[in-house]
């Protein structure tokens, strides 16, 4: 127990100043470096907190905003309709995923009609820089996060196009970045092809993704441009419902400085 209140005081310390470094948290709370050193990479491997590696400070972390966003609408719900229209109009699975800490989780999903599909296992968890769901979500990470992010996370290949190399890693997220989505075959899941764009917040930071996924047996072709249209229409207007919401406003009530 003390070692959770400990914790909470370290991320107690940001809500004056956005970005401070060891010593500085030591100074605040009376600690010895050694043990803000140790609070602050646990609570960084976590997600609780980032490291500015230019000016060696620590910040508040995504994970923060995102038990902010918690409190506002509710995004499965607020979905459902763009997923339901996405599997309808497109004859695939669609899905809604939703960042937690370094991953995503599978949220909600409704089915391809076709006998064999995709399916998606509500509530597991998946690395964020294999396949289209997740690296959109990834590649829309504020900057100085995506730095802790890589500098903590390994890349393991999980799929026959799983990319490990992290400077091609980087190369394909500024192209997602560019187009605002992703189209991906076997990174994670072998035998599937995913495409992916990302729901954003009023800050342009991606809180989670919607996706269209098949199987390889039955890939998109000259349906792609079409399918790619439908998807972006529908993460810009699960976007627009979310920036509407409360979870904006909570959102930036978690970050310090805000």
């Amino acid at each position: 127990m003390k070692s959770l209140h400990r914790a909470i005081d370290l991320l107690s310390a940001f809500q004056t100043q956005r970005e401070l470094a060891v010593e500085e948290l030591a100074k605040i709370l009376g600690w010895p470096a050694s043990s803000v050193y140790r609070f602050a990479r646990v609570l960084r491997t976590r997600g609780f907190l980032s490291y500015v590696a230019e000016n060696k400070k620590y910040t508040l972390g995504g994970v923060l905003c995102q038990l902010g966003r918690a409190s506002g609408p509710d995004l499965p719900a607020l979905a459902r309709p763009a997923l339901e229209r996405l599997a309808k109009e497109t004859g695939e699975t669609s899905f809604l995923s939703l960042r937690s800490g370094w991953e995503a989780r599978y949220t909600a999903c409704v089915e391809s009609p076709e006998s064999i599909r995709f399916t998606a296992p509500i509530g597991r968890h998946f690395p964020l820089y294999a396949g289209a769901s997740a690296k959109v979500i990834l590649a829309f990470m504020e900057e100085q996060e995506m730095r802790s992010y890589f500098e903590t996370v390994k890349l393991k290949r999980l799929g026959a196009s799983t990319i490990v190399d992290k400077a091609k890693l980087e190369k394909a997220l500024s192209l997602i970045r560019s187009r605002g989505y992703d189209f991906t075959q076997e990174e994670r899941h072998q035998g599937a092809w995913g495409l992916a764009a990302p729901i954003l917040d009023a800050e342009n930071v991606a809180v989670g993704s919607i996706a269209i996924t098949g199987v390889r047996f039955r890939p998109p072709r000259k349906k792609l441009p079409r399918f790619i249209s439908l998807l972006k229409t529908a993460a810009r207007e699960i976007s627009e419902k979310l920036q509407n919401g409360r979870s904006v406003e909570a959102g930036k009530s978690l970050r310090a400085g805000g």
